[in-house]
This record gives structure tokens, sequence and C-alpha cells, in this order.
């Protein structure tokens, strides 16, 4: 269990701590000197009922702000300290709707220094804190009065901070791991040290995650964790420790404010499906949230200050729909609204992670509020219908509701782009569509009313393209996809005609595709020549003659030949490999099998041009137009020199080309 302080500046927060725990947390000289908190301080309570309790102590001075939200970051419960004498202040105030707006529900009031007040001035606190507390993140927490110097309800509140840590649910420790730094150090004979908050997922020694520093992209191993002071094999989400760090290091990073995460959460997708861009997931500059607005403050255009997590970024805020309320929060009013934050800088954030948007010039808080997505829209960000997405996601706080929503209001999704989104590991992913049936069409997934719609529409259009050309064979995937209209990414709907062929509703002939029960009606001309030039093709095997040697065999001239060649082609009889060579729909299966057979028998699963040749034995120049046509088809493709099979022309156990 955390706890983190709240409160004016000295109203005696580190000196509870120090009552608490027995450590003085400020350590810096000019703190001493001084007598103010200035950075973060730590300190640790072994308690025998509540077990191992954090605190962090934070600064309360107006100017501190930025470095208290990095101590919140994290943390299960808040101590908010009022002095008696004083009564709330305004950094009272603005550090109580900093914990609404984190989100932070759980917490005491602590009324410090009763001794510094008389029965009137006690009286006056209490009444005050109550009048703020009503309708706030802390209306039903326990008000205790202390001394911190002599002892007085110190027994009281730390039967208190026992109850409450009972009472809060241990955090779950699913997803990627992401670790909050919040101080970095160096120890001799260790190397970098960093302390910080697993907010995520686990972190065991004997079984490491491979990590990243994120946003700056720097490739880390951890030598070694402890909690206060004490060397540990693992931590779960919610502890706080000190990580013993080797890699990619330098004076800059890492630094406050940086994120140890999972290296699958930088991996990327560089496509767009559904309208909805998709980038690096859990790096960003463009965070769509919703957000609530301060009594009595007004957002504007201009530069803000965003904070997340313990950083800060200058950005601008962009309206996608207006703020609405208004909704009485503590007997003033907040309105909330949909919003995109434009960062200046990269920052790593997830579904679900708190923003806070402040003013710079004038050092105050303006409104915060939640991540939706953190891969916000470029384009079309205001249409109707991504708004009608995010204010649905807005409802939502689970990955499985969110799961539901998303296939509801986009035509497909990118299941790992959804996952790195809501931090989720590939086996919590697995569960995932266990629960929302989707339909999995390679690495995105679709609704099953969507999906039936879609294999509708394709196949209605196939009949079509029957009706209008009997002769056709069959219709090329790609003239397939241009007119029928599904609303899916083209690599989607591909997938979807291949399960389409699967499943029986259309049949393949090589590259073109057709109904079942389709019988094609060719021209009695044209059908004659066809079984003939089928003849001379199978006879040709992976070698079939050129045009002009064709027609010598059939008897006709050259170009008439090639009219006639052009013309199946166009029905789908026959593939156009090179101009002048053709070859039989089902020989495409052949070429394919040369090059499945060479993969299997390579180290790198891949040939070059010159081992197609030697194991075709077809020579170079039609080598070379066989691989170019095969690239084409989809069945291989061409990088570095050399070629590899498409996941969708693996061949299987029976010979033949799935």
């Amino acid at each position: 269990m955390i706890f983190a302080t709240a409160g004016h500046v000295d109203h005696g927060k580190t000196t509870l701590i120090e009552a608490l725990t027995g450590k003085k947390t400020d350590q810096l000289a000019e703190e001493q000197r001084r007598g103010l908190t200035i950075d973060l301080g730590f300190a640790w309570l072994h308690d025998t009922e509540a077990g191992i309790l954090g605190f962090v102590d934070v600064p309360g001075h107006a100017r501190f702000i930025r470095t208290m939200l990095a101590g919140l970051a994290g943390v299960d419960a808040a101590l908010l300290v009022v002095a008696a004498d004083e009564g709330p202040m305004p950094q009272t105030r603005e550090h109580l709707a900093l914990l609404d707006l984190l989100g932070i529900h759980r917490g005491i009031v602590v009324i410090s220094a009763v001794d510094r007040a008389d029965a009137q001035q006690r009286m006056d606190c209490q009444a005050a804190i109550q009048a703020l507390l009503q309708h706030s993140a802390l209306a039903d927490s326990p008000v205790i009065p202390v001394d911190s110097l002599s002892g007085q309800g110190m027994p009281a509140l730390l039967t208190a901070i026992r109850t409450l840590s009972a009472t809060t649910p241990a955090r779950n420790a699913y997803g990627q791991p992401r670790f909050l730094v919040d101080r970095r150090f160096t120890v001799p004979g260790a190397g970098c040290v960093v302390t910080g908050t697993l907010l995520n997922g686990c972190l065991n020694l004997a079984h490491p995650t491979p990590l990243r520093l994120a946003p700056v992209h720097r490739t880390l191993r951890l030598r070694g964790i402890q909690i206060d002071g004490e060397p540990v094999t693992e931590i779960r989400s919610g502890q706080r420790a000190a990580l013993n760090l080797t890699g990619e290091l330098n004076g800059d990073h890492p630094q406050r404010g940086d994120w140890l995460v999972a290296a699958e959460l930088y991996k990327t997708d560089q496509v767009e499906i559904g309208q909805v861009e998709i980038g690096q997931a859990g790096i960003t500059q463009r965070l769509d949230v919703q957000l609530r607005v301060l009594p009595q403050q007004k957002m504007h255009r201009g530069t803000l200050q965003i904070l997340t997590g313990a950083s800060a970024v200058s950005g601008r805020l962009v309206w996608l729909e207006a703020p609405v309320g208004p909704e009485a929060r503590g007997g003033t009013k907040q309105q909330t609204g949909l919003a995109q934050l434009l960062l200046e800088k990269p920052v790593h954030v997830i579904t679900g992670d708190a923003v806070i948007v402040r003013e710079p010039a004038s050092n105050i808080t303006l409104g915060g509020g939640r991540v939706l997505d953190p891969q916000g829209r470029q384009r079309g960000r205001s249409r109707p219908e991504a708004l009608a997405r995010l204010n649905a996601l807005s409802t939502v706080d689970t990955a499985v509701d969110a799961l539901a929503v998303e296939l509801k209001h986009q035509a497909e999704i990118s299941l790992p782009a959804f996952a790195r989104r809501w931090n989720l590991t590939a086996p919590e992913l697995d569960a995932l569509l266990t629960v929302q049936t989707v339909v999995t069409l390679g690495e995105n997934g679709l609704s099953h009313a969507r999906f039936a719609v879609a294999s509708e529409i394709i196949v209605q259009r196939v009949r079509l393209a029957h009706t209008e050309q009997p002769g056709q064979l069959g219709v090329h995937p790609q003239a397939l996809l241009r007119a029928a209209d599904t609303g899916l990414s083209a690599a989607t709907a591909t997938r979807l005609i291949n399960e389409l062929v699967a499943n029986g509703q259309l049949r393949r002939h090589g590259v073109v595709v057709a109904l079942p029960d389709h019988q094609p009606v060719l021209p009695a001309l044209d059908e004659a020549l066809y079984h003939r030039v089928r003849e001379v093709l199978v006879s040709g095997g992976l070698r079939p003659p050129i045009v002009g040697e064709l027609g010598e065999t059939l008897g006709l001239e050259r170009q008439d030949m090639l009219a006639v060649m052009q013309r199946l082609q166009g029905w789908g009889y026959v593939l156009a490999v090179a101009p002048n060579r053709f070859y039989l729909p089902e020989q495409l299966d052949d070429l394919a099998a040369v090059a499945q057979t060479l993969c299997q028998a390579s180290t790198d699963g891949g040939f070059s041009a010159a081992d197609y040749r030697d194991r075709a034995d077809i020579g170079r120049n039609l080598t070379i137009k066989v691989l170019e046509y095969l690239d084409r088809a989809g069945v291989t493709v061409y990088r570095d020199q050399r070629r590899y099979m498409r996941p969708g022309w693996q061949r299987a156990v029976t010979g033949k080309i799935t």
C-alpha cells in the first residue's frame, strides 16, 4: 500500500511522515535550510498488522505542482493534511481537485498541528473541511486530528491507515510491465539506480522481460531489485522499488518521467484500418481524452502544460465535442467534453491513464481527465462516427467492454494494436477473444454481423459478375475488391475472400474465384480452341511454349494466337506470366510449389533467383518473369535480393497450395 501526502505548504506533511515512520524525508540541504519540501521524499513503515507501507512526501508550494503530481502517480491513497490553525488554503483545494482528476478516491484527512489552534479554530477548521470534501474524491474519508510532535492522535491515525490498507483491494498484476521512474541516482559499484512504481504487470529477475525506456527508445536490462533497501527477485503491480539498470544509459536518461516498459509495447503497425491511424502504440503525441474543466476555469487554444505520469510537456487542446454540463460537484459546476491533446514531444500512455491540463503562465490547474485513445485520429477526428466511438469508450473501463465498443463502431480493428493500447499480454488477448466473439482475419478482427454483411456483398458481387460475363472462369480478387464495397481494408478483404474459399462459399481457379456451381459458357470457337490450348500448355509443364510456338502448333498466326490468349486471359482461363507466355491457373500452384520447396530447404526460409532457376530448370529469362509474377500474385515477397513465401501460400502437407 502506497500513500502520498497532499496539502498546502507548511501544513506539516513532512513532520507527519516523520512521526509515522521515524524518517525525515527532506534530504536536500536546501530543504533542511529553508524548512520547505522541494523534491519528493520517500519513507517506509513496516507495520505488524498492515505489512509494508510506503509513503511519498510531496511539496505543497504552488511552484512545485509538477513535482507533486509526479509523487501522486501510482499511489493507492492520499493523506490530505490541513493545519488546524489555518484551515483549507489554496493548495489544499488544488491538491484535492488533482486527487479527484487523477482518480485517487481513497484517503484520510489529517488535521495537523492541533496544538497551535484553540477550540474555536479547530471547530472552524473541521467545518471548513466538511464543506470542502462534499462531493469530492475524499467525501467519505475519516478526519483525524493529530499533533505530530507530541504524538496526540497518532494511534488513531495509524488505526485508520491499517483499516484503509485492509479494505483496499490489491492491484491486478495483469498486462505488460510499466515502471514509472521518479528518481535516478548512481550507487558506487552498482551504477545506475532508479526508483519508482510498477503500475502494471510484474518484473522478475529469474524470468526477465525484454525492456525499453520510453519514450526515448533505449534498450535496458534489469540487474537488481530492492524494496526499502532489501533485495528481492520480483515486484508486482502497485509496488514501489529501486531498480539497478544497465544498457543504453546516458546522462539524460533515464530521468523522472521516463517509463521502463516491455519491448512488446514498441511494436508498430504501419497500416490504416477503418480510418483510424495506428502508430507506435504507447508512444504518442496525439491523445483523445475525456476532459473535465474545473469550476471557474476555461480552456484556451494557446500553449498549455500537459502532465501525465511523472512528465510534463507543452501542447495544445482541440475540442472534438464542446464540453457539456453543468455537473454539480462541491457546490460548483464542472463541464466534461471530448478533446484531443496535441503534444510537442512524445510521451508514453495507454488507455485509461490520467492527464492533467495546466496553464503554465498563471501556474493554475484548468482540468484533467483520462485517455480514451492514445493514438488519436489526425483526419476525421470530429466526424459523427468518430465522436460516437469516443463517447462509447468514455463509458467503459475494461478491455472486454472496450473491444465490444470497437467492434460496433469500426469495420475492423487491429488486434495487436488494441492489445497495446490496453497493455494486454498475448495470453490476455487470447482470453479476451474467447469472451468477446470475434471473427479473426490475420491480425485484424471484426464482429460476426459485419463479417456476414461483408461476405454477402462479396458473394453477390461474384454472382453479378457471372451474370454479366458468363464466359468468365471467375473474378480476379483485385477486381472483386474494387467492385465490392465492404468497408474493409484491402488486406482484410483479401483474407475474407480466402475464408470464403476455405468454407466453400467460393471456389478458386488459379488466381480467380467463382461460385461453386458456376459453369462458364465460352463462345463455341473459343471453347474449341481452349481445349487445344490446354493440351499444349499441360504438356509444356513449367515451361509452356511462347505465343508464336503455340500458334504454329495450332495452325494460327502469332497475332491471331495472341488475341485468343488475351481473350482467355480476360475470362480467367489462362495467366499471362509474361507478355508472350501463358500458364493455366492450376500451374500457378506448381510454380508456387517450387518456391515453397526452396524455402523449406533454406536456413533463412528464402531463396534466390538462381536457386529457383536451377530447381525449376526453366532458364534464366523465364525464371525472372515467373518470379516477378509470383510477387505480383501475392505468392512471394522480394526482400534483400531474396524471396520468401507469403503466409497465405504456405504449402500444406498434401502438396496443395492453400
